[in-house]
């Protein structure tokens, strides 16, 4: 019983599946997230909202591994989740800086505001924060993809004159073009100004969700490489939170309280920048990214 119990429950395996049962059997668990966590989200919830976005985007990264078997329906697809990820992107960055706003506090960093100012600004990004989360929720392109993904995933899966490639084969050649990309926009990041900091960020993003969902499959150096750039993405993610706060602080008053505000978001980013170097040298290594190459390009020849 206990066997076949845990059978059940196995995840599949890439090679015990077609490439239309891959594409089906993912972008049906992130739309289960998605509904799961929506009421929550709608209720305020911070992590829920934050958890229906990132469902949103494996989705997006779906649509462009598996890009070739369904042409229309995933452009279609991608174009009305990238209109969501944007409108829910404004209330997530509310979420981020009322947290760094906390943590700033916490480390003396708003001397100068009083016990009520700090209160009043907590409260006004809340409410903004609440309007444009209950906004993005209600948006159109929202409930059109949850009825387009309901829809595709109740019909039948058509029936081809050729069987496609092994859904390994989609996931690798997704995973050597977007690795390439990472590679390419690290070497133009130069001092990690917010423009090519945020470009490198977004590629190792995509990466990061490639990895979460086909790295097991499809060999050891996978796992190692996408654990490597889950860690440096992640930093490189808060250094972007300060970016986007210390552009924000710009409009604030001048005075000892705004300078001693971005002091703290200066040492804050600076220590996230560092934690990206050390994540990024073990991603980088020489022999991981050439076993992991070799991996990937006979996965592609299969």
């Amino acid at each position: 019983m206990a066997r076949r119990a845990a059978a059940k429950n196995r995840r599949p395996r890439l090679r015990d599946e077609t490439a239309d049962q891959a594409l089906r059997r993912l972008l049906a668990a992130q739309l289960a997230i998605v509904r799961t966590r929506e009421p929550a989200a709608r209720r305020g919830s911070v992590a829920a909202l934050h958890d229906v976005r990132v469902a949103l985007r494996r989705m997006r990264s779906l649509t462009t591994t598996f890009a070739k078997l369904e042409p229309k329906f995933l452009a279609d697809l991608d174009a009305r989740l990238s209109k969501t990820c944007d409108r829910m992107g404004d209330a997530r960055d509310l979420d981020v800086w009322i947290e760094l706003f906390r943590d700033l506090v916490a480390a003396g960093g708003a001397i100068g505001l009083s016990v009520g100012d700090r209160r009043r600004i907590v409260a006004a990004l809340r409410r903004r924060r609440t309007e444009l989360a209950a906004e993005a929720l209600a948006c159109g392109p929202f409930r059109r993809t949850k009825k387009m993904l309901g829809e595709f995933l109740r019909a039948r899966r058509p029936k081809r004159r050729t069987a496609p490639p092994a859904p390994a084969a989609f996931a690798a050649r997704r995973i050597l073009k977007v690795r390439s990309l990472v590679a390419e926009r690290h070497g133009r990041v130069g001092n990690f100004s917010k423009g090519p900091a945020h470009d490198l960020r977004r590629s190792g993003r995509r990466l990061r969700y490639l990895a979460e969902f086909f790295a097991s499959d499809l060999g050891r150096e996978c796992v190692r490489a996408g654990r490597w750039i889950t860690k440096a993405q992640a930093a490189l993610g808060k250094v972007h939170d300060c970016d986007s706060a210390l552009e924000f602080t710009e409009d604030l008053p001048s005075g000892r309280a705004r300078a001693a505000v971005r002091r703290q978001l200066r040492l804050r980013r600076a220590a996230q920048l560092r934690k990206f170097k050390a994540a990024w040298r073990q991603y980088a290594d020489r022999r991981l990214q050439k076993a992991w190459r070799e991996r990937l390009e006979a996965w592609v020849d299969e």
